[in-house]
């Protein structure tokens, strides 16, 4: 064991007494002193290591506060260090957020926290994406599918086919009249974006489950067509869903030029369907009209970020049944 390990060791083996003790506070406040002298002394990496372990022993303890405290600890030193997010950064942050996602009071400012540096050691206004993926299934499974949305818009493809299937979950816990307006917001968010793979993927997990939910109401049809956003679906019930899907494939035929053919279906897509989103059809027209300009060549005056999408795109969705979160948490 070399010296530096063997320092870590004392440290920790103190934090075991403490807590066999009982003496949580104290154990947390002793071990953040030792981080803070190794900071001092710019021995950065064993200060991670110190914190990391410990954060994980107090866990076995169900200490959150100081898990969460220790963890925030480590993080900032990541940021002020410019750690790099890899295998052993990331993975470091995701196993305490995994333990720590049972406290509803703590772990928010840890994700936040892990997903600001993540953006800084990126340099750009996304992070990192494998880390987006994790937070947000943490997310889903805690029933806060909202903020997951979030951050599985801008994960991995496995993200694209989860937010899908959330959304499905989502609009069976809302009752929503038409599970479409669910759809939309993550087909289209995609295709405004320019990830069309995501927008396919999203749809298909989400129609899959459609078609299980509605059983004879919702029917897959082949007709000989050949589709890269799977098999095509037409629903008895929720006329939005098949909206979200005749967009998807008339993106599908694309080719750029505002006089084509999948330019003309398209428009009359938006013409029949647009404003049956209600409320939501100003938000729906913008997502509509990024994609136009993407995939179509309609030239449009603005083309919303995607985290203007994400914060704008249903906030206040006219469904009553739907809510922006409270029946979520």
């Amino acid at each position: 064991m070399t010296t530096s390990n063997a320092r870590i060791e004392r440290s920790l083996g103190l934090l075991r007494q403490n807590l066999v003790d009982g003496n949580y506070y104290e154990g947390h406040q002793e071990l953040r002193a030792i981080a803070v002298r190794l900071v001092k002394q710019k021995k950065h990496e064993r200060a991670v290591q110190l914190l990391y372990l410990g954060a994980l022993e107090l866990c076995q303890y169900n200490q959150w506060g100081s898990v969460a405290d220790l963890a925030a600890f480590m993080i900032n030193i990541y940021v002020e260090e410019k750690v790099p997010v890899t295998d052993e950064s990331r993975e470091r942050v995701c196993e305490i957020l995994e333990r720590l996602s049972q406290a509803t009071e703590y772990y928010p400012r840890v994700y936040e926290a892990a997903t600001q540096w993540a953006i800084k050691a990126a340099g750009d206004s996304v992070g990192d994406v494998q880390l987006h993926h994790f937070i947000g299934c943490l997310l889903r499974n805690k029933g806060r599918y909202q903020e997951a949305e979030q951050h599985f818009l801008v994960g991995t493809p496995e993200s694209a086919a989860a937010l899908g299937g959330m959304l499905f979950d989502w609009a069976a816990r809302t009752a929503a009249s038409d599970y479409g307006l669910f759809a939309a917001r993550g087909v289209l968010k995609y295709l405004a974006a320019g990830w069309y793979d995501a927008a396919g993927l999203c749809w298909r997990a989400f129609a899959a489950r459609l078609a299980q939910h509605e059983a004879a109401g919702a029917e897959q049809r082949s007709g000989g067509l050949d589709t890269k956003a799977g098999p095509v679906y037409r629903s008895a019930a929720h006329e939005l869903a098949n909206a979200v899907q005749l967009v998807l494939l008339a993106v599908e035929r694309a080719d750029g030029s505002p006089s084509s053919q999948a330019a003309r279906v398209f428009g009359q897509i938006r013409s029949r369907y647009e404003s049956r989103f209600g409320d939501n059809g100003p938000a729906v027209h913008e997502l509509l009209d990024a994609v136009a300009e993407r995939y179509f060549g309609v030239v449009v005056q603005r083309q919303p970020s995607l985290f203007d999408l994400v914060s704008s795109f249903l906030d206040k969705p006219a469904p009553p049944s739907i809510g922006s979160g409270e029946a979520m948490d």
